[in-house]
């Protein structure tokens, strides 16, 4: 009786693989291209970069940037702070317990080789030149603040493993300093966001519209284009996404390290 209890468990599972991948492969992939596209989809081609008619133009030639940031902005708000909350989660429940790990060691006769060491510094630098660039031109190009965020916390991870978690700490990386630093991209973020209502405006305004008093976010300043108030909200996602990531490899190296003395 249990062996077919088990038999029809795997099979319920293999179903469900199965079916799941299908599914996703199909919404996904979904045949060849419809000829005819959407009516929300021509409505973002047609006004997210439209400069012949601005009244829901968002200022940005990147469409998912100006989506993300402009037409559903609160959704993207949201979403950064259920992050950002269960960060503080995470460091509320094990910072403490790991605080006194460090105290053991010597940074310098820790991680791999010197050829190792050589190559991560010289990674490193290319890392942070192509995470600022997503996300400092994410409102004109492919990329964003997470995606540029994402992209920068690979560096300490790669210290991590190239060196250790101590020299990581010691080159001024730390909870206390990340925590700082992605709360100033919180701040930043509900600044941008809740400007607008000084000037009768709403909640995440970009631009200018008909119907409020903001004249909406400066898109050049001088000669340089920078899309409204989406290169600012970048810059703040960037800093949140950034700095819990490696909050997060902090604190897993810290736990990890202190399971070996354990």
């Amino acid at each position: 009786m249990v062996k077919v209890l088990k038999i029809l468990v795997i099979m319920f599972l293999i179903l469900i693989v199965i079916s799941t991948i299908y599914f996703v492969i199909e919404d996904v992939l979904g045949g060849s291209p419809k000829p005819v596209i959407r009516g929300l989809g021509q409505f973002f081609l047609n006004n997210t970069y439209n400069i012949y008619y601005k009244k829901w133009w968002s200022g940005s030639p990147e469409t998912v940037t100006a989506i993300l940031w402009d037409y559903r902005g609160l959704d993207t708000i949201f979403e950064t702070t259920v992050l950002y909350i269960a960060i503080i989660g995470c460091m509320v429940l094990a910072y403490k317990p790991l605080t006194n790990i460090l105290k053991k060691y010597d940074k310098e006769k820790h991680g791999l080789t010197l050829i190792v060491k050589t190559a991560v510094k010289i990674i490193i630098v290319l890392i942070a030149i192509v995470s600022i660039n997503l996300a400092l031109r994410g409102y004109i190009s492919p990329g964003g603040g997470f995606a540029g965020g994402s992209a920068y916390a690979v560096a300490p991870l790669i210290i991590i493993a190239g060196y250790s978690i101590y020299y990581l700490l010691s080159m001024g990386y730390s909870l206390n300093k990340s925590a700082i630093l992605r709360s100033i991209g919180l701040v930043i973020l509900v600044i941008i966001a809740l400007a607008p209502l000084m000037y009768h405006g709403y909640i995440l305004q970009n631009q200018m519209k008909t119907h409020t008093l903001f004249p909406g976010y400066p898109v050049n300043i001088g000669p340089f284009y920078i899309g409204g108030s989406l290169i600012f909200m970048n810059i703040g996602e960037f800093l949140i996404v950034s700095m819990e990531f490696i909050m997060i490899f902090i604190l897993i190296s810290l736990y990890l390290r202190g399971g070996e003395e354990s």
